[in-house]
Formats: C-alpha cells, sequence, structure tokens
C-alpha cells in the first residue's frame, strides 16, 4: 500500500506499507474540504484541493525509491480521488484497476469514463435541481453540465496533463484518455439510491 506521508497508519504485519514524503502535515485535507465548506468557500476549496493533488502526484513521481520498488508489480489498484494513479499506470506500464467510492453519474468521474449521463433528468451538482425539471430547468442542466466539464478540464485536466509533459508520460495521450483507459473501474456505489443510467462495458 503506497500512502503519503501526511496519512496517519498504523504499522501492519500482513500489509506492506510503502511512505513517501509529501509537504504536508495530517490532517491537510480535512482542513482545506471542512474549513472552507463551512466559510462557505466552494471554489476556493476546489482550487485548494486541485492544488493538493497536483502537490501529491509530483511528489509520487520525483520519489526515485518508490518507482522503482512499483516496477516489479503486474497491477496497480487505487481511488479514483488519486489521480496520479492513471499516471503511475502509463509511466511504469502496469495495468490499473480503479475503485470509484462514488456515484457513476458524479460530473467528473463520468467525464473521465465516458459513462453516459441523461442530463434531462439527472441534476447536476450546485444545481439543487430534482429529476422532476421543467424545460428551462432542463436547459440550464445541461449548461451546467458542460459547465462543469470545461470547468474540470481547466482546473484538474491541465494541471495533470502538464504533469505529463513534464515528466514524459506518454505525453501525446491526455490525463482524460488516460484514466479511461484503467482495466475495470469498481464502482462501489448503491445503484438503488442512484440515478438510472447505462454504463459501459469493464465498469461494474
Amino acid at each position: 500500500m503506497v500512502v503519503p506521508s501526511s496519512t496517519e497508519i498504523k504499522p501492519s504485519d500482513t500489509v506492506v506499507h510503502k511512505i513517501y514524503q509529501v509537504p504536508y502535515k495530517p490532517g491537510f485535507a480535512e482542513d482545506i474540504v471542512v474549513r472552507l465548506e463551512l466559510e462557505g468557500e466552494k471554489l476556493e476549496m476546489i482550487f485548494g484541493l486541485s492544488d493538493a493533488v497536483t502537490t501529491l502526484c509530483e511528489a509520487t513521481l520525483n520519489s526515485t525509491k518508490l518507482l522503482n520498488e512499483l516496477r516489479d508489480f503486474d497491477l496497480i489498484v487505487y481511488d479514483s480521488l488519486a489521480f496520479c494513479g492513471a499516471l503511475l499506470g502509463e509511466l511504469l506500464d502496469v495495468r490499473r484497476v480503479e475503485i470509484m467510492p462514488v456515484p457513476p453519474n458524479t460530473q467528473t468521474f463520468a467525464l473521465y469514463h465516458m459513462i453516459p449521463m441523461p442530463v434531462s433528468y439527472v441534476p447536476q451538482g450546485f444545481t439543487g435541481f430534482s429529476d422532476k425539471m421543467t424545460f428551462v430547468e432542463r436547459a440550464m442542466n445541461v449548461a451546467a453540465f458542460f459547465g462543469w466539464h470545461l470547468f474540470d478540464l481547466l482546473v484538474y485536466g491541465r494541471e495533470m496533463n502538464a504533469l505529463k509533459v513534464k515528466y514524459n508520460i506518454k505525453p501525446e495521450r491526455s490525463f482524460q484518455e488516460a484514466v479511461g483507459s484503467a482495466e475495470l473501474v469498481l464502482i462501489t456505489a448503491d445503484f438503488a439510491l442512484e440515478y438510472a443510467q447505462p454504463l459501459l462495458p469493464g465498469r461494474k
């Protein structure tokens, strides 16, 4: 198990932990999310998380010792929120299995995995709509859908693409293509609680 130094873990005799150094103290992510959420600074929270993700990923890519140890493995299993898993897989040429702990109709992951999202009745985040929308609300929902995709590509995609170029990780492929090329995506959300939507092969 690969974890950053900012994560507090207990030593285990059964699972080997590889720890890489990052310029953060334990609990920094909770501080960014909880504090800014309570203060109502959602935009600042998103940009703060983007900077943290980029820093964590770059710390991973700069750890020569860690990279050398990971080259001996045949498969990488990682959480969807660990964006760097896709870059590591491409860099080391190792197959990947992604665990998605959120519903598949979450905008970011629907974009990266090309999961169809029927915006006619699946409300987008931050809109406050339900699946019973008027025509005007549906039009606003479509605008929110494309607006979020553009925002996500500019905030997260651009930073990750810059890392791909900087570390020469198949720069001819976009970050979105890298994430979407996982061998298997395991969705742990409960489908009974989500809006119905089609899924592509490889998404279980």
